[in-house]
């Protein structure tokens, strides 16, 4: 039985406007006052949270969500657990994985941390693989204490939304934990849907003759490749090209021939046009930075900072920290500028 009808779309909101149409109306302060009262969570209380983006979901349907069951695995990912998460997340005959809702939990603590996504493989990729799009592992509450306590210190649940529901669920779900107190691992407690937001986004080889990607909505056009706002802003505002290679538009070519390329392998073509990029910036320019292996005992030589950020992982904020710095990064490395420049 079909089930779901009017939701995950624009709507004529039943939930009571802010008064007067006054400016007072505060989701995140709706949602902090709700959590701290501890009250139950139900279609209605996401309703008011998520009033001014003009969603909403039905208690029938919110029911059906909390009922979809979860799998839990404990951290790290290991060659014995990964075929059963790989089993989980995958979608038969698809171009991408699952969309669903995970949920890391602290087991010291018991403190949560809950993401969604409508894709978990290429998400957990970013989680679980070194030189990987999330490289800042300063910000937020969960990406530090991963850092400094490690993936072992964590379970992960799993929640997969069937291919048949709307597409939005997966948002609805993580909004009902957010409303949670136990998932105070996440900053933010209102999930943005990105629903109409703006305008067309393309991605262009270097002379407008291949489409790579097409997007609605700069905030999904960023997340899905990795690609900071800044860069788009300097690529639409001067006509750059993004890795040397791709121009990012606002219009449409019709005569652009699509690649037909999955979300992971155009992935893997921006990892390998960023090593590339890397390696031409090392020549080019920046100082000579030696990391030295204390549990090795070698030292690597690298041209340029970000040729080691690439390597260890981590962000250039984090290379100049501890260019900065006596401690070693995790405890192994020692970073400092060369006397080869």
């Amino acid at each position: 039985m079909k089930w779901f009808n009017l939701s995950f779309i624009r709507f004529d909101s039943n939930v009571a406007s802010p008064i007067n149409g006054s400016k007072l109306y505060q989701p995140s302060n709706l949602a902090f006052e709700h959590i701290d009262k501890g009250n139950i969570t139900t279609s209605e209380t996401i309703n008011s949270v998520l009033l001014n983006q003009k969603v909403s979901i039905s208690q029938e349907e919110l029911d059906k969500l909390l009922k979809l069951p979860s799998v839990k695995f404990q951290l790290p990912i290991t060659s014995e657990t990964s075929p059963s998460l790989l089993a989980l997340i995958a979608k038969p005959r698809s171009r991408r994985s699952n969309a669903g809702v995970y949920i890391f939990t602290h087991e010291a603590t018991g403190n949560k941390y809950v993401g969604s996504t409508n894709d978990l493989a290429r998400r957990f990729k970013q989680y679980f693989e070194k030189n990987t799009f999330i490289n800042n592992k300063s910000t937020g509450l969960l990406l530090p204490l991963m850092e400094k306590e490690g993936f072992d210190a964590f379970t992960l649940e799993v929640i997969v939304i069937p291919y048949n529901y709307p597409k939005f669920s997966y948002c609805f779900l993580e909004q009902y934990y957010l409303l949670d107190k136990r998932f105070n691992l996440n900053t933010h407690k209102i999930v943005n849907f990105r629903v109409n937001q703006g305008f067309k986004i393309y991605l262009y080889d270097n002379n407008y003759k291949t489409l790579y990607y097409t997007c609605n909505s700069l905030n999904a056009f960023c997340a899905d490749l990795g690609i900071h706002h800044s860069s788009y802003r300097k690529c639409i505002t001067k006509g750059s090209l993004f890795l040397d290679f791709f121009i990012i538009s606002n219009t449409l070519i019709e005569d652009a021939v699509p690649a037909n390329l999955t979300l992971s392998e155009l992935h893997d073509l921006l990892v390998q046009l960023r090593k590339q990029r890397l390696d031409r910036l090392g020549i080019s320019y920046g100082k000579v930075i030696e990391v030295f292996d204390k549990e090795t005992n070698e030292t690597k030589i690298y041209n340029s900072s970000y040729k080691v950020s690439y390597r260890l992982g981590i962000s250039r904020t984090t290379v100049r920290n501890y260019l900065n710095s006596d401690q070693p990064y995790k405890g192994r490395y020692y970073l400092k500028y060369s006397d080869k420049n």
